[in-house]
């Protein structure tokens, strides 16, 4: 499976692909949790998320500072690149939820579905990229 080693402007195709499955992921994770969310809410999250993991991704890699973020914590197991990419995707999927899609919702419920959001995303950075 060479096609997800080749990079495609400086990231591989295995960086979309898990990006794109997390932003599945975190939708699946709402219902599971049973926090009530509009269908516009979902897609706006789903498609945050995945861009906001993408986006950091490339920039890391543009700019060849993977070599400096991704260096593990060595009691939390954690890098730079993932804590930062969970930055990225809370501030880009409130921003998204709160400036466009749920214009009326309350900051709880924004910063919750943002927050879910992340904690996937640090996760899945951390154990699957």
């Amino acid at each position: 499976m060479t096609f997800l080693t080749t990079p495609i402007f400086y990231l591989t195709p295995y960086i979309f692909l898990w990006s794109v499955l997390n932003g599945l992921i975190v939708v699946g994770l709402l219902k599971l949790l049973k926090i009530q969310t509009t269908k516009r809410t979902q897609i706006a999250t789903a498609i945050s998320t995945a861009v906001a993991s993408i986006v950091w991704n490339w920039s890391i890699e543009f700019n060849r500072a993977t070599i400096y973020l991704n260096v593990d914590h060595p009691y939390l197991r954690i890098s730079w690149a993932d804590a930062l990419n969970g930055v990225c995707v809370f501030a880009l999927t409130s921003l998204v939820l709160s400036m466009f899609t749920d214009k009326e919702a309350s900051a709880q419920f924004v910063s919750k579905i943002a927050s879910v959001a992340t904690l996937l995303t640090i996760l899945t950075d951390t154990f699957f990229f």
